[in-house]
Order: C-alpha cells, then structure tokens, then sequence
C-alpha cells in the first residue's frame, strides 16, 4: 500500500509477533538519543499534532489483517519518532481496540508524560514500555539530548503519576551506553527510581543496530553483569537483558515491500534481509543491490555484522 503506516510485523521478545504502526513521521522527536537507531533527530519538538488521520491508520491495520496470513499477537505504536506526540493516540488506540480485536502497545520515551493527556491516551493501551535511561540531569542531557524545554524532574513525576494509575502490563527500558550512564553510581540511581515506578519487567538494553553517533559503545560484559546484579537487588519484578537483535518472521507476500516498511524503523541484519529474500524467491543480490541502486536502502557496517537501513532523501 502506498505511504503505508504499518509495517512488519516483527518479532519480539516483549510482544511476540508485533504489527507496527508508524503515527509519526520520520525522526518527530522530543529527543536525539546519542544511541538512536534511526539517526539524528530532525525535528526536535514537545509540540503535539495531529500527523495523520486515525481512520487511514486504523483502515491500513484492517487491511492488512484481512489479507496477512501470518499471526500478529500485538498492534505496536512504534514509530519513527516519539509516538506520544502525537495528539490523535487516544482515538487511534480506541479505534484499534473496537474494530480490530488485538491487544494495543506503545514504545515511549517517557517524556511528555507529565502530560494528562498523554497519560490518558496511555492508560488506553494494554501494554506500555516507558523509557528510563538516567535519572540524573547531566547524564539525562548527554544521553537523551532532550529539546530545551524538557525538563528532567517534570518527567520523572509524569513517570510515577502514570504508573500509579496504570492499570495494563507496564515495563521499563533502560539502554545502557558506555562511559555515560553504566557506572555503578548511575545504575543505582536509576534502578531506585524504577524500583518506585513497579515494572512487570525492567530491561536492561544496549546498541545493537548503527546509532546515530558513531563514537557510541556498548558497555562491557562486566558493566553489564554489574547492572544485571544492581536491578535485580533493587527493583522488585523481573530483570530481563534486550543485548542481541531477533531474527525476522516468516514473511508471506511482497516480501520486498515487508523489507523496505520494516528497514524504515528497525535496522536489518543482512543475513537476515537474504533469508527473507530467499525464502520468497527471490535473488538476494539482485533484488538488494537494485534497492541500493535506487537509493531505497543503504548498508551499514556496524559491530562486525553488515545492515540495511532505509535512506530518507
């Protein structure tokens, strides 16, 4: 479909088989993540909108439903920005629940949650990851790069305000970044502050696709064990560590069109862009290297292994 605001699905291990719907244009974003897997932000922005219209998202989702014959465990608002800017999310989100029938998620950086209407259009969702990666204000701005008006303190009361009213499965994600926020004293802090937010799950993340900055490096495995062991001690729920990227699922279809949606978000290994590929097919090289020459993709070398990401003109 043209301009396709769905893409996948793909595997997870929060949510199984997770259809992703892309509300927010490319890199709309209330931060510029040093990590970030899609690149730098472009348009840094706490300004909510409307983006697209929710009939057209939640039109795309039935359609694909309808002709997929693949099993889809959640509807994931996981876009190419901060799907909390969103003004639209809470119509999006009750229309999904009526006419679709799957349970909805949403992947947000937590930062307008000291919102009420964000934390309205949330409460809506069957599960919610909220992101924490520091909880202390110099850390915060090295590693998230918020907009100006972003304020830390605001933010962490929004977190707690949310979960304790929350009434779905609600998870924390913490990506850990060497030299910025993996010390023990960091660590601390922050598992303190989520052990109060009272996760179902806290994951504990590192870079695994090209970030945005190239000098980005994930922590060492004893840095790593160390957060492992701080989270665990402190915060009283599941501790689980997000450190290696999951295989694809089988694709039926176009399988070009699933691999340029999917690359649009989520980074691709290339082993894994060939099997899909492969197993429709298709000729890896031919079909890859045509994308490349069209400039719809391009290939990444990133921590030994090669990716492909969608080029954005």
């Amino acid at each position: 479909m043209s301009s396709s605001l769905v893409f996948g699905p793909v595997k997870s291990r929060r949510l199984g088989s997770s259809l992703g719907v892309n509300n927010i244009p490319y890199k709309f974003c209330t931060y510029s993540c040093v990590y970030c897997q899609l690149g730098a932000t472009r348009s840094l922005t706490t300004q909510r909108r409307s983006f697209y219209k929710p009939e057209e998202i939640v039109r795309q989702v039935e359609e694909f439903l309808r002709k997929a014959q693949v099993k889809v465990d959640y509807v994931s608002f996981v876009p190419d920005g901060e799907p909390t800017l969103d003004v639209n999310l809470k119509i999006e989100i009750e229309m999904l629940k009526e006419r679709v029938g799957k349970p909805i998620a949403v992947l947000t950086n937590s930062s307008l949650l000291w919102i009420e209407d964000v934390r309205s259009s949330l409460y809506e969702a069957d599960f919610v990851s909220i992101k924490v990666d520091s909880v202390s204000e110099d850390v915060w701005r090295r590693v998230n790069r918020p907009h100006s008006s972003l304020k830390l303190e605001r933010i962490l009361e929004g977190i707690l305000e949310f979960s304790r009213s929350y009434r779905g499965k609600l998870v924390t994600e913490t990506m850990l970044v060497q030299g910025l926020n993996d010390s023990e004293e960091s660590l601390r802090y922050t598992a303190g502050f989520i052990a109060q937010v009272k996760p179902s799950v806290a994951y504990i993340s590192i870079p695994v696709r090209p970030p945005a900055e190239k000098w980005i490096k994930s922590p060492s495995d004893s840095s790593l064990v160390a957060a492992y062991s701080i989270f665990k001690e402190t915060v009283d729920a599941q501790v689980e560590l997000l450190a290696s990227i999951e295989p694809p699922p089988e694709v039926r279809g176009d399988a070009v069109k699933y691999l340029v949606s999917t690359v649009s978000v989520h980074p691709l290994k290339l082993e894994y862009a060939v099997k899909i590929l492969e197993d429709s097919g298709l000729n890896p090289s031919d079909v890859l290297d045509e994308l490349v020459k069209s400039e719809v993709i391009s290939k990444v070398e990133y921590g030994g292994s090669t990716f492909i990401i969608k080029r954005f003109k």
